[in-house]
């Protein structure tokens, strides 16, 4: 039976419209994990960006460029709301969630330094134990249900916006929009044109999320190829 990630999938349903730019990075570790677990650290690499870079700015949270992936997930969990509303004890339920999410998080990032340690991802001495497909499928478990679970509480929950125009936003990913612009040709609409990324920013910004996503992670893949979820 092929593998499956199943709150992803789950997510997929609930929120169709907003989390479809996700099934090719869902699909794409559920691959990795079923033939090729040496990957499955760049996929899980692909969603954790996404959860961060997805959600954070409805929180309002700016992350500083040093931030590294522990950093940046706990700074979403700490800005998340999880408690129960009316419940008498909303607080102590925030509280342990929490601390729940974070211990997920503390283990998936120690399964990735595992993997950065010489001849554990990729193999090595056939004496070595490298339990390479165990390992993939913990560090795609804790993945499916850590962001599977911050995406629901996100989107199923009424958020404060941060007060920001949208031209401050688009504007803030210059490069990635001298890049889709320099891909597809100028739109014409009634005479006039317009920058096919500022199109794509107003018209959908989750698809112009997801593209960004996969363009920084490409190029930063291409400048560090070692660089992994762990650094």
């Amino acid at each position: 039976m092929p593998y499956s990630l199943q709150m992803l999938r789950a997510l997929l349903d609930a929120h169709p419209d907003r989390a479809e730019p996700l099934r090719i990075h869902i699909e794409a570790l559920e691959r990795s994990i079923e033939s090729q677990p040496a990957f499955c650290l760049q996929s899980v690499r692909t969603l954790f960006e996404a959860a961060h870079s997805t959600i954070a700015p409805r929180l309002g949270i700016e992350f500083a460029k040093n931030d590294g992936f522990p950093g940046r997930m706990r700074g979403v969990i700490d800005a998340m709301d999880f408690s129960l509303t009316n419940h008498p004890n909303a607080a102590e339920i925030n509280e342990h969630i929490k601390s729940l999410t974070k211990g997920i998080d503390d283990v998936a990032v120690a399964l990735a330094k595992l993997s950065n340690v010489p001849n554990m991802r990729h193999g090595g001495s056939l004496d070595w134990g490298t339990l390479q497909r165990q390992h993939a499928l913990m560090l795609g478990g804790l993945c499916d249900s850590l962001v599977a679970f911050l995406f629901d509480v996100a989107w199923s929950r009424v958020l404060s916006e941060p007060e920001q125009e949208d031209v401050e936003t688009y504007d803030a990913h210059a490069d990635f929009n001298e890049y889709l612009d320099n891909e597809y040709e100028m739109v014409e609409i009634a005479g006039a044109s317009f920058q096919p990324s500022y199109v794509l920013f107003h018209l959908d910004e989750t698809v112009y999320d997801a593209a960004r996503i996969d363009w920084e992670a490409e190029r930063a893949s291409e400048r560090q190829p070692n660089t992994e979820i762990a650094a």
